[in-house]
């Protein structure tokens, strides 16, 4: 009886956050360090080779609550724009989903100090069902249709602009799964996203960082604020706000200017408070040292210089 409580509430959760048709797209608390996952546009702005892994535990104490791995490689290329590949591996109770893109981004510099970069993404959606975690309430009487579907595959395009000001102000809109127009259990819902950054410089000493992003998706907003202090640039520490979910900590590492290794630790507050006691999230970042004969412009602070 615990035991099927606990899966009521898991599925409470996912549905209330979600959609009663489909899943929603992965939340990370260190989203400012992984900006392609959401905005393609961001794809080769740091103009350097980086690659990066994620991992995130969610809902901590819930059976089977979701557990997801990410992958991203981006880098620009000398004459075509720049090119990156994101990998989510996320999976929820009996449900697996791996998603892979491509991502494209060309960006035109506006002035001296200002650049505006479109980018898009596009991959395959694999979602597989784990009939074997499927429990009946009466043994002797299966659904007909579990086991009729229990994995397929779906097209995914993602589109983003992001416009920086004065190598200071980043501003960004972008949406995934641009091609799905129905809410059905074969289709991941359109996802809408705002991102704002600003770099405050205090004497090449402290670099403080606030952003914001803001999520739209399943009839769900969500806002979530950070500020990030960036210390002698071998350091960080943070703290977040995600409306009505929880509250973060945030910090990590600079290792030579080019391994970044970040943790990040959710307090659920609301209903999953009841439930859950926080959500972990680590990531390892590294890039290649910046060719000073390059132009243009970086644009995230895990690209500090």
């Amino acid at each position: 009886m615990r035991r099927i409580t606990r899966h009521i509430i898991l599925i409470f959760c996912i549905l209330w956050g979600t959609s009663l048709y489909a899943q929603n797209d992965i939340g990370i608390s260190n989203y400012m360090f992984d900006e392609i996952s959401y905005n393609p546009s961001f794809t080769g702005e740091g103009e350097t080779f980086r690659a990066s892994l994620l991992a995130r535990k969610q809902w901590l104490g819930m059976e089977g609550s979701p557990l997801f791995q990410t992958l991203s490689v981006d880098g620009k290329t000398k004459n075509i724009g720049g090119l990156g590949l994101h990998v989510v591996n996320d999976k929820i109770g009996f449900e697996n989903q791996i998603t892979a893109t491509v991502n494209y981004s060309y960006g035109v510099n506006i002035g001296k100090k200002s650049r505006l970069t479109l980018g898009f993404a596009g991959g395959f959606i694999n979602r597989a069902i784990d009939e074997d975690e499927f429990v009946f309430q009466n043994q002797t009487v299966s659904d007909p249709e579990i086991g009729t579907e229990n994995s397929y595959m779906i097209p995914t395009l993602n589109v983003g602009l992001n416009l920086m000001i004065h190598e200071v102000v980043t501003i960004g809109v972008s949406s995934t799964h641009v091609t799905n127009n129905s809410l059905i259990i074969n289709n991941m819902p359109r996802h809408f996203y705002g991102y704002a950054q600003c770099r405050i410089n205090q004497n090449g000493k402290v670099m403080i960082v606030p952003t914001a992003l803001m999520k739209y998706g399943s009839d769900m907003v969500q806002i979530e604020a950070n500020t990030n202090f960036y210390l002698f640039n071998t350091c960080w520490l943070g703290a977040s706000y995600r409306s009505k979910e929880a509250v973060v900590a945030l910090a990590g590492i600079i290792l030579k200017n080019r391994i970044f290794i970040g943790y990040s630790y959710d307090y659920n507050i609301g209903d999953k408070s009841r439930y859950s006691s926080g959500c972990h999230e680590i990531f390892l970042s590294w890039r290649m040292r910046k060719d000073p004969r390059q132009k243009g412009f970086y644009q995230s602070t895990r690209l500090f210089n």
